[in-house]
């Protein structure tokens, strides 16, 4: 097969990971990949031809026999000439609750007008792929052509320099504090102000933050207006950040909205006790016994949570490293991608 991958940049960002791990799986195959994306951003180094194009300059869509689009310009730009298209199929992974991604970005009424207008796009595109049961049911209407893939992982054995981190967390453990650890973009969705409220009514507790992003400034300045930045620490992002669970004692993704978590996957599988929002996108794939919930922006709960996770820990670890190597594995994922451009490359749309 030949085919081709839609991507907004190669950008360090979770969906052009995915396109580049599924990239190197169809190469192994000896199919004929290439990428294309727009925006002059080089983070991420793909071993097939990359080329940089214009949302008004389509590409030669039927030499391939897949064209697979991520995020909101890739499928416009598939759309935009989706009438143009006769032999290639086209398919797009949809990353996220698309209305609440844009909300805590730009707001209600932007998220309202916009939500629509991608999913004009994504109804253009032969089918579209949901990455958890969330999103299947969330779109379940709208998008009647859509299947279900779960996001799968494989955790690398790479390490960064991780030193800072584990200095900061042997300080905080000679002090007698738990330490809390979390890796994302720093945004206003990720939630993680609550975990410094958290810190406020908890004198136990530390905090590990690593990542980058705008809310940085506002979290940085929260923990020294109210008296715990002698007990946060901000690190700058690190690649595999997962590794340094080995140091912290509680992994937290307090997210507001998350399409589907790779950190939680990571995290779980180097066994790390993981705390998490109740929001769909994790109640629905995981239960209590793998890992803590809370409800959001109520800190008791997150409080609750977090002693549950430590009086458990060996029990839900255990618990939810077995259900990710079931449904949440690299070698999974690469198959059902595989039975998929498979059937579309057949000529088979129901699926």
């Amino acid at each position: 097969m030949k085919i081709a991958y839609i991507l907004p940049s190669l950008d360090a960002k979770a969906p052009i990971f995915l396109a580049k791990r599924l990239s190197d799986f169809f190469l192994q195959l000896r199919n004929e990949m290439s990428v294309f994306y727009f925006d002059d951003i080089v983070k991420t180094h793909f071993d097939c031809p990359a080329r940089q194009i214009k949302m008004n300059e389509p590409i030669d869509f039927d030499s391939f026999d897949i064209v697979h689009s991520h995020m909101f310009r890739p499928d416009k730009y598939v759309a935009k000439y989706a009438k143009q298209i006769h032999h290639a199929k086209t398919v797009s992974t949809v990353h996220c609750n698309i209305y609440d991604d844009l909300k805590y970005s730009y707001g209600d009424f932007i998220s309202f007008i916009f939500s629509k207008v991608w999913l004009h796009y994504l109804k253009r595109i032969n089918v579209t792929v949901q990455i958890n049961d969330y999103l299947m049911k969330l779109y379940e209407k709208s998008l009647r052509r859509s299947t279900l893939i779960y996001n799968g992982i494989e955790i690398s054995e790479e390490q960064d320099d991780y030193s800072e981190i584990a200095r900061q967390v042997s300080v905080f453990h000679t002090k007698k504090l738990s330490v809390l650890c979390s890796y994302s973009g720093l945004v206003k969705r990720k939630g993680l102000i609550q975990v410094l409220e958290l810190l406020r009514s908890r004198k136990d507790l530390a905090y590990i933050c690593i990542g980058k992003g705008e809310q940085k400034e506002a979290l940085i300045d929260y923990a020294e207006k109210n008296g715990i930045s002698d007990r946060v620490f901000f690190s700058p992002f690190k690649k595999n950040p997962y590794h340094v669970m080995k140091y912290a004692d509680v992994f937290v993704i307090p997210s507001y909205s998350e399409g589907f978590s790779l950190a939680l996957l990571e995290a779980g599988t180097v066994g790390a006790a993981v705390v998490c929002s109740d929001i769909p996108a994790f109640s629905m794939p995981f239960c209590n016994n793998e890992v803590s919930f809370f409800s959001l922006d109520n800190i008791d709960s997150f409080s609750r949570a977090v002693d549950d996770a430590q009086c458990n820990k060996e029990q839900k670890i255990k618990s939810l490293q077995a259900h990710i190597k079931k449904d949440f594995s690299e070698e999974k994922m690469f198959s059902e991608y595989e039975k998929l451009y498979q059937k579309l490359f057949s000529g088979k749309t129901n699926l």
